[in-house]
């Protein structure tokens, strides 16, 4: 396959050189400062050092790295130190595997991180221990065509909600399109070679056996053999982005490169739409969305055993997090099928039935013991109430425990969480 109009696209794509130089200037600049204060070695790393960024991106990564001797306390508090008399604005302090700092500088997000001076596969003192690693790997082997190739993979993984490693996404990282471009030499071979990806997925840039890792997205770091780095790529958006490039080698389009303007809607449907809206707690989105999905996981598993809920989203709207339900009816079934244990033991049958006054049954059905009882007809927003005012009952999240307490239970259709159950679509199918 050709893509014809790979460069009409990067020319809107690209870093102006302006804001490339800026961007590039600025690190110096800010590194020059900060080495003023502390013994360390820095280092710019990411799209911006690699050339290989989108333009609008304004990510400026820092690595300071300090000698492996020194303990993690010992870097960090360093770095801290250096940085905020150096340069004394206003810095926040985020927090991976360890802390680190944040400020925007001159319309830059910059960040700053502490890691260990490591060599491939030698074994790393932190996880971030890897980034410089990195960056000597690719920026020693891409060639100037394939970073304008990991570009458009990425503008086309951004448009198509595919792009990026956190966890509200679970996409394909920049680092991953980078090591993706290089293994299959071109933007249009990995194309072609996904198209035809049946999961698992194993790529290896190494000699280490890859059977190690149960991951349908296997791509072996390249400077530690031990790790997959596509872990984060979920199922979902490993088989979305298959059945993207399948569109893409059937039809090539520049409409694919394209941010799409979907008018949002919501379904007038004659179902039960609620939206369950309460704070969330003042913690980074790496926390805050994972548990926020295993609330949601939790209330819809709870709530399945008497009411038919035919769908769930959950979104994080900065202090806001909701969980928004559709069910097919206010109340329960009127009758609920409950199905017991096989039927040749005995002792277990007898448990089952002790204390049951079933509507109907008991009666074997296949290997098991069945009966029907009449539910308790009370509505859904009754339920929720007293379910929510007992987290523990349905699994919540821990950091949501005491905020979904005084959650606010609405029939509303309109909630932003609605919104995005109600437009979910793969346009290309």
């Amino acid at each position: 396959m050709k893509l014809s109009f790979k460069q009409k696209i990067l020319a809107k794509i690209t870093p102006t050189e302006k804001e490339a130089l800026a961007q590039k200037t600025l690190a110096r600049q800010l590194a020059e400062k900060i080495l003023k204060h502390v013994h360390a070695k820095a280092m710019l790393v990411g799209s911006a050092a690699r050339d290989t960024g989108l333009r609008g991106d304004n990510d400026i990564d820092l690595f300071l790295l300090f000698p492996r001797k020194l303990s993690e306390k010992q870097i960090v508090s360093r770095t801290i130190k250096a940085v905020n008399t150096a340069i004394p604005v206003k810095w926040v302090m985020h927090y991976a595997e360890h802390p680190y700092l944040k400020a925007t500088i001159e319309g830059f997000e910059v960040e700053v991180i502490p890691c260990f001076e490591s060599k491939p596969h030698q074994g790393i003192k932190s996880a971030v221990d890897r980034s410089p690693l990195h960056m000597t790997y690719l920026q020693d082997r891409l060639t100037q065509n394939q970073r304008e190739d990991v570009r458009l993979l990425k503008q086309l993984l951004k448009t198509n909600e595919l792009y990026g490693a956190e966890l509200a996404t679970q996409g394909f990282s920049g680092l991953v399109c980078e090591y993706l471009i290089l293994n299959y030499r071109s933007l249009e071979e990995l194309i072609e070679a996904a198209a035809k990806w049946n999961p698992p997925v194993y790529i290896n840039f190494t000699n280490e056996k890859i059977n190690q890792f149960k991951d349908s997205f296997v791509l072996i770091d390249a400077i530690d053999e031990s790790r997959n780095a596509g872990a984060v790529v979920s199922e979902t958006q490993l088989y979305r982005f298959i059945s993207l490039c399948q569109k893409l080698v059937e039809k090539p389009a520049e409409s694919f490169f394209e941010k799409k303007t979907i008018k949002k809607t919501t379904k007038k449907r004659k179902t039960i739409p609620l939206t369950i809206s309460f704070a969330a707690p003042d913690l980074v989105e790496d926390i805050l969305i994972p548990q926020l999905r295993k609330t949601e996981r939790g209330l819809r598993k709870h709530l399945e055993h008497d009411y038919k809920i035919i769908g769930t989203e959950s979104v994080l709207n900065g202090k806001t997090a909701e969980i928004f339900l559709e069910l097919e009816n206010e109340f329960p079934p009127v009758v609920k099928k409950i199905i017991g244990p096989p039927a040749n033991n005995s002792k277990a049958v007898k448990e089952f039935l002790k204390g049951k006054k079933p509507f109907r049954g008991p009666f074997i059905e296949g290997s098991r013991v069945i009966i029907e009882e009449n539910t308790k007809q009370e509505s859904i927003v009754s339920f929720l109430k007293k379910t929510l005012s007992k987290p523990s009952s349905f699994g919540c999240a821990s950091h949501y425990e005491k905020t979904i307490r005084k959650a606010r239970i609405t029939k509303n259709n309109k909630s932003n969480s609605a919104v995005k159950f109600y437009n979910k679509r793969d346009y290309w199918l």
